[in-house]
């Protein structure tokens, strides 16, 4: 099985909706190929042909299937699919997941760090009066249906631990600090959105009839942030996240607050549609411009921000708009700032990114990782996803570079800089990051 395919795998088993540590999810479009008469193969050489960013078919790529030209010749971000893998994706994507909703990296002599929670997931949840599973947690041991202690001593115990259990079966792990964490796996529906204030918090899980709904959850608050002062984490951009947005900057405006820091660390992006819904929240309830694309024949597109028209749901430019980002943020996250940027809602010297720790980076040098310290990942190109009508098959392919509003900045592999701020590793229990973060943001306002 190729590297590419082991992570479509990984993220269907586990529900994890962007790997640890690899931070490709980009921008999406959909588009049909409707010529029917020629094999999979042509379909597919000549979608490169017309589309892929970076060049032309290669000779070399002769008598070699789809699957292995994308894997290996190629960009990181461009993919093939079989009409069942897609088909998984888009459920996915739309919020529709199964799993526990985990990402996870292993640490030798430490243990399975959780990298990501997924919002309203059987982990994120938790069970039997005990307390839901959050980044940062490193997780050492654990056991399903009250049987055996599995102690985890590699990446794959921990892969065939959790790949063994059924649905339904109650899944306990203990923690390095001895917290127990219990959840089952389950079909659950994502959400991507939270706000904090230093008394209460709200956040959508499932409602009664269907769906998700905005719930008040004083476990959230944040009891260190300034007064008049909010926290609107946001994960990616996929499923609901743009109507949960905009419900919770209605909710900010309620409350009166005057300082929003949006938390956009890891938030490796998503779908170009949603990302337009957020921006028009900063956007005067003008359809402004969100982006800009150009592919390699120098052709533009535009994508508008969403027309807000209820003020509710718009951040005034009086407030104090903070944005946190680290290596992570990428894709629709990096648009999402630019907008902000070009728009006035956002001063550059109030974007804080993480300046990670010796331990950190010594670990991720030897993964193979591209490290990227104190800036954003540097994700400034768009995918598209081309249908082969005749076998549902899809090509994933890297079509154009990506523009903020000005036209001119591109941040592909340059990335967002600002003011950074110690972080000992991507996340910590208790996210002493952001407590620094605040004391920073606490000083300016």
């Amino acid at each position: 099985m190729n590297s590419k395919k082991m992570n479509i795998t990984v993220s269907v088993l586990l529900a994890i909706a962007i790997a640890a540590l690899s931070f490709v999810a980009g921008f999406l479009t959909e588009r049909f190929s409707a010529d029917r008469s020629v094999s999979s193969y042509e379909w597919g050489i000549n979608t490169i042909r017309d589309y892929y960013y970076f060049g032309q078919p290669d000779e070399e790529y002769a008598q070699t299937s789809l699957s292995a030209i994308a894997d290996k010749y190629l960009d990181r971000y461009s993919e093939y699919y079989t009409k069942e893998e897609y088909e998984q994706v888009i459920k996915s994507n739309s919020g529709s997941k199964s799993g526990i909703g985990i990402g996870y990296a292993f640490v030798e002599n430490k243990g399975v760090f959780i990298s990501k929670v997924v919002g309203n997931s059987p982990a994120y949840l938790g069970k039997k009066n005990k307390p839901g599973l959050r980044p940062g947690e490193w997780i050492v041991s654990g056991n399903a249906g009250g049987g055996k202690e599995v102690e985890f001593t590699s990446q794959d115990a921990f892969y065939d631990f959790i790949s063994s259990v059924g649905d339904g079966v109650e899944i306990e792990f203990t923690s390095a600090d001895g917290t127990s964490y219990s959840m089952s796996k389950g079909e659950y529906t994502a959400s991507y959105t939270s706000l904090s204030t230093s008394s209460t918090g709200w956040t959508f899980h499932d409602s009664a009839d269907g769906g998700l709904a905005l719930y008040e959850e004083s476990s959230l608050a944040v009891s260190y942030l300034p007064e008049g002062c909010a926290y609107l984490k946001l994960d990616q951009f996929y499923g609901t996240a743009a109507n949960e947005f905009a419900s919770l900057i209605e909710k900010f405006n309620a409350v009166k607050c005057t300082s929003l820091i949006i938390d956009l660390r890891s938030n490796g992006g998503g779908y170009v549609n949603v990302m337009q819904d957020i921006a028009g929240s900063f956007a005067d309830g003008q359809e402004k411009l969100a982006m800009l694309s150009r592919d390699k024949k120098g052709r533009e597109e535009k994508f508008k921000c969403k027309k807000v028209t209820d003020a509710n749901r718009r951040v005034d430019k009086s407030v104090n708009v903070f944005v946190l980002a680290n290596a992570g943020t990428a894709s629709a996250s990096e648009a999402l700032i630019g907008a902000m940027v070009c728009y006035g809602a956002l001063d550059r010297k109030n974007i804080l990114v993480s300046n990670y720790s010796d331990e950190y980076l010594s670990w991720l040098y030897p993964t193979g990782e591209d490290v990227k310290n104190s800036r954003t990942f540097g994700k400034g190109i768009m995918q598209s996803s081309f249908v082969n009508y005749s076998t549902g098959e899809v090509l994933k392919l890297t079509t154009a570079k990506i523009y903020w509003p000005d036209g001119k900045t591109c941040i592909h592999d340059v990335g967002v800089t600002g003011t950074p701020v110690d972080a000992e590793w991507e996340w910590t229990k208790g996210d002493g990051e952001l407590q620094k973060a605040v004391g920073i943001i606490s000083a300016r306002i």
